[in-house]
């Protein structure tokens, strides 16, 4: 299954050009267990007004029961979160429906 995630800023302060975005899509179904990766998708920052990102398909190889969509803007290029990248902050559940579209929002950390 294929969902359009559309990223944007929560607040007024954007992530610079070109900084990558890392999306993954998370089985959240067990509340005492990890979360596991059931899908991956990658892009970068394009926006230059307002607060759009980019937008990016992300490909869902099994559809979990409960499922949520976690970005990770990379500001420093560390490949870990650290202080002044942009993560999500709240759970957006997996659309049910190929092809639907999901509105995120990153808050710097």
């Amino acid at each position: 299954m294929h969902v359009i995630v559309e990223i944007s800023t929560a607040g007024a302060e954007r992530p610079p050009l070109g900084a990558p975005i890392r999306i993954e899509a998370r089985d959240t179904s067990y509340e005492d267990a990890p979360a596991e990766v059931v899908g991956r998708a990658s892009g970068e920052v394009r926006g230059e007004l307002g607060a759009w990102l980019d937008s990016v398909e992300i490909s869902i190889e099994r559809m979990p029961v409960v499922g949520t969509i976690w970005a990770h803007v990379d500001v420093d290029g560390d490949g870990s979160v650290t202080p002044g990248d942009f993560i999500t902050t709240v759970a957006y559940p997996i659309p049910p429906t190929e092809g639907a579209r999901v509105d995120i929002a990153v808050r710097r950390v």
